[in-house]
């Protein structure tokens, strides 16, 4: 049976996205919003950040390419995904995104976005 928590290493990152999420939808089911997200963040697809309007999140997938996915309370929706790059110009994609959130791990690459 999946989880939908969590794990303690993302804690802070979940915590982060959820005062994103709600800074930018408002409204309610912010945690459930975020755990679908950072869920889909597994393996191969890294979570890069929430789009500004809060509307769409950007994964980037192992350097072949980029995509920005809506998301609401019942998961994130895969195939309404809009691929932004592939290949060489990955860097390049994930950089012309104007992001509300961008994940701890990108914010180096992405100085965008004001950290919380």
């Amino acid at each position: 049976m999946a989880s939908s928590v969590a794990p303690s290493g993302n804690t802070e990152v979940f915590d982060q996205l959820c005062e994103a999420i709600a800074r930018e939808q408002g409204g309610a089911d912010v945690y459930l919003k975020a755990a679908h997200v950072v869920r889909r963040s597994n393996g191969a697809y890294a979570l890069a950040g929430l789009e500004a309007g809060g509307e769409r999140v950007v994964y980037h997938y192992e350097g072949v390419f980029v995509s920005a996915m809506p998301f609401d309370e019942e998961g994130v929706r895969r195939d309404e995904a809009e691929t932004l790059a592939r290949n060489e110009d990955v860097r390049e994609g994930l950089h012309e995104v104007e992001y509300s959130w961008v994940h701890p791990e990108y914010r180096g690459e992405l100085d965008a976005v004001d950290s919380e």
